[in-house]
């Protein structure tokens, strides 16, 4: 039975493989890691080449001592556009930046190396009007190159109203991708017609995934587990989603998460689920 956690960090800093051997021991089979900011390396045109490399090396540790299947997703962090601006760069100059950074990602997917782009998007907080066109400008030469890639976006946005679901549908049409080829990572459990056909990637608290099975099966789950030592377990710990599958298991049956592990599968259409 697949067991998928569909947003996680690793970092070397941080307990990185111990922490998947754990979700390993519960039943975990398979993770989408995804990058992170690294503020100790220069802003330059090697920098996110050194972001995605750094995740494709965690990536193979996880390999090389797990028997977990490792999928990567790889993209600029849409806060680093702020940070760029805040650093002295014009909002055209940063949003170049970020494309760029997009670019690279397409040539490591390209070569098979990651399987999704993200988490792009727009900052969760408060920005000029300036800066938040420039990332939705962004996002849509992201979801032009998952187009062109077969894969999806994985999207980090602010907390996710009716607006939210809209934009981002909009964006996508924009873009001419699939819908449900957009997922909205850090999701509330709104699985019905209320996102727009954006694909839902929900917090695996048990809260949630019982309001998300109310609704039907069209979700994903994920921990955003941040393996960051200053805070330990957050945003979830790293065993939840095994957790969740047990208890789906008992409460649901075994279909209802096989049909939740399926949208993975058919999302990833590049990565080798065996």
């Amino acid at each position: 039975m697949i067991v998928f956690d569909n947003h996680l960090h690793l970092q070397f800093h941080g307990e990185n493989v111990l922490a998947v051997k754990r979700f390993e021991r519960l039943g975990g089979t398979h993770i989408n890691l995804t990058n992170v900011p690294n503020p100790k390396y220069k802003k330059d045109d090697d920098y996110y080449y050194r972001i995605y490399q750094d995740t494709l090396k965690l990536a193979e540790i996880v390999r090389t001592h797990t028997s977990v299947k490792v999928l990567v997703t790889i993209g600029p962090y849409p806060v680093d556009m702020v940070e760029l601006v805040n650093d002295g760069k014009s909002i055209a100059e940063a949003k170049e930046f970020l494309i760029h950074g997009l670019e690279i990602a397409e040539e490591f997917i390209e070569n098979g190396q990651a399987h999704a782009i993200g988490e792009i998007g727009r900052p969760h907080f408060s920005v000029s009007d300036e800066i938040w066109e420039a990332s939705n400008e962004v996002i849509v030469e992201g979801m032009k190159i998952a187009k062109n890639l077969g894969v999806p976006v994985v999207l980090h946005t602010e907390s996710a109203t009716e607006k939210t679901w809209q934009d981002l549908a909009s964006l996508a049409d924009r873009a001419g991708l699939q819908r449900d080829m957009v997922i909205k990572h850090y999701s509330p459990p709104v699985v019905d017609g209320r996102n727009k056909g954006i694909f839902p990637s929900v917090l695996a608290s048990r809260k949630n995934v019982r309001e998300a099975i109310s609704q039907g099966t069209r979700f994903l789950l994920e921990t955003d587990f941040m393996d960051e030592p200053t805070r330990k377990n957050a945003v979830l710990p790293i065993e939840s989603v095994p957790k969740r599958a047990k208890w789906i298991v008992q409460e649901y049956g075994e279909e209802t998460w096989c049909k939740i592990m399926e949208n993975a599968k058919k999302i990833y259409r590049t990565f080798s689920w065996e």
